[in-house]
């Protein structure tokens, strides 16, 4: 059951996988809060693209969806994500975890006793077994302890942005793509060795206590609608990492343009794109790809500054 909704977790938390912003992404706070996250919009030959970013884990009280979201939702033809999260999907991340994220080795072997200490103490509370979670290996144990520090109350029923828009799709008979298979998305968590794995986690455990104020911090950028902000408080956690930066997001991102392109020549479709909002704003994020490609790109909602909107080119 744990390794299920793990498996459908991994599809859409891998930017911050390797813990390079441990525990960032995931926001912490269980208030009503009113949200106006940034929407997009690009049109060409009669096409229309939606884009949005999404936080892939939402508190409880988090009202997000707005009246340009809802119209999106409804003018969409077609419904795009990263990876696919249904049952066969969550089967071959489960078999990837089973395989790849445990080991024979203790982790009380690499860690010190005060950061075993804490590291139990927070799994334990959020109802995972020593006996499994001592032998996670380290990507598997930076992702869990993230996790089970911010959401140690609701840890196995988690979700976000994306999960009501799966749904609503798949209620509506609308088709469904994807941007990524699981193995690519998949092939990203084992691009670092254990060593650099464990030297992470121990890094992640010395921090803990920051990772509330961080996460809070990017829910509330994601809830204005501020993507540039948004965008460079995430570069600023991968400051001095700049490969595993490109590997996660930039380098993606140069591939999902080609899928955007492919949306924008279908006459008469629409078709809303939800990604992680770590691929939206920066020097390489989706935005300013596309911008360079010569399309325009508008900001649909009025919730937030438009810096990154971009006029289309002329022909």
């Amino acid at each position: 059951m744990m390794l299920t909704r793990l498996a459908r977790l991994l599809s859409r938390i891998l930017f911050p996988v390797l813990v390079l912003l441990p525990a960032a992404s995931f926001a912490s706070a269980e208030t009503a809060v009113q949200a106006r996250p940034a929407l997009w919009k690009i049109q060409n030959s009669g096409a229309t693209v939606y884009l949005f970013g999404s936080l892939h884990i939402l508190p409880n009280g988090v009202d997000w969806t707005t009246p340009e979201i809802d119209a999106a939702m409804a003018a969409s033809d077609i419904f795009v994500f990263e990876t696919p999260t249904d049952e066969s999907a969550a089967a071959n991340e489960k078999e990837f975890i089973v395989h790849n994220g445990l080991t024979s080795t203790n982790l009380r072997s690499v860690l010190t006793r005060r950061e075993y200490l804490i590291y139990s103490t927070v799994l334990l509370r959020a109802g995972l077994k020593q006996d499994q979670f001592s032998h996670y290996r380290p990507w598997l144990a930076s992702v869990m302890l993230g996790l089970a520090y911010l959401h140690p109350d609701n840890f196995a029923t988690l979700t976000g942005a994306d999960d009501l828009l799966i749904d609503y799709a798949h209620a509506h008979g609308k088709e469904v793509r994807y941007l990524e298979t699981v193995e690519q998305q998949m092939s990203l968590i084992t691009g670092s060795s254990d060593v650099a794995g464990v030297l992470s986690l121990k890094r992640l455990i010395r921090t803990l206590p920051q990772t509330r104020a961080q996460s809070q911090q990017l829910l509330d950028l994601w809830s204005a609608g501020n993507a540039d902000r948004l965008g460079a408080q995430i570069d600023s956690y991968f400051t001095g990492y700049t490969m595993s930066k490109d590997d996660l997001i930039g380098n993606r991102n140069f591939n999902w343009v080609t899928h955007i392109k492919e949306l924008l020549v279908r006459d008469g479709k629409t078709s809303m794109v939800t990604v992680g909002a770590a691929h939206i704003g920066g020097v390489h994020g989706l935005i300013q790809l596309l911008c360079n490609e010569g399309y325009g790109v508008q900001r649909v909602d009025s919730g937030g500054p438009d810096a990154n909107a971009c006029p289309a080119k002329p022909n």
